[in-house]
């Protein structure tokens, strides 16, 4: 069993300082951690954290403090992590507005004017529409982008679905269909 408060003379909850349960935690999100997912493993023991701490809440403080439950919790954030990011492929922020290098082909310049009038339609919504049209094209599902922007889901999602027709509209203007 891990230490616990009650080991260290504090009472159950009496503060949010947990070494040994985040110890545990970290070896184990370490044994399961891929490499490439290897700059994520302090975020990964976080989520983990929060896993036990609510469960604790919950459940009560003895349920969950066992080096199995740490154990299982860090295999199953990890894997949740991993399946996140192989349902949506991420890419560095930097290079979502970067030009896409020249291609000799046709295909490559018919691409780059559509990429180009679609950055001029985008910039031309006003600003929250804007915002949510881009995490929506970023990928995000309804719930995530709503978190993300602070409004509720209901008002996201008429942002994005506006934001989508005014850019249809746009491209539709500037020649550009399907």
């Amino acid at each position: 069993m891990l230490p616990t408060e009650m080991d260290e003379g504090r009472s159950p909850g009496a503060g949010l300082a947990h070494p040994a349960l985040r110890d545990a935690l970290l070896r184990a999100v370490s044994h399961h951690c891929p490499h490439w997912l290897a700059s994520h493993r302090e975020d990964l023991v976080q989520s983990a954290m929060v896993r036990v701490l609510e469960r604790e809440r919950r459940e009560g403080y003895e349920a969950v403090r066992t080096a199995t439950y740490a154990w299982k919790v860090a295999y199953s954030v990890v894997v949740d992590e991993i399946r996140r990011r192989l349902r949506r492929a991420e890419r560095p922020i930097e290079s979502v507005g970067e030009p896409v290098a020249p291609e000799s082909s046709e295909s490559g310049i018919v691409a780059q004017e559509r990429g180009a009038a679609l950055r001029l339609c985008l910039a031309s919504l006003a600003a929250p529409r804007r915002v949510a049209v881009m995490l929506h094209l970023q990928g995000h599902r309804m719930d995530d982008g709503a978190e993300l922007s602070g409004w509720d889901v209901k008002r996201y999602s008429n942002l994005v679905y506006r934001g989508l027709a005014d850019v249809r509209r746009c491209l539709t203007s500037k020649g550009i269909t399907s």
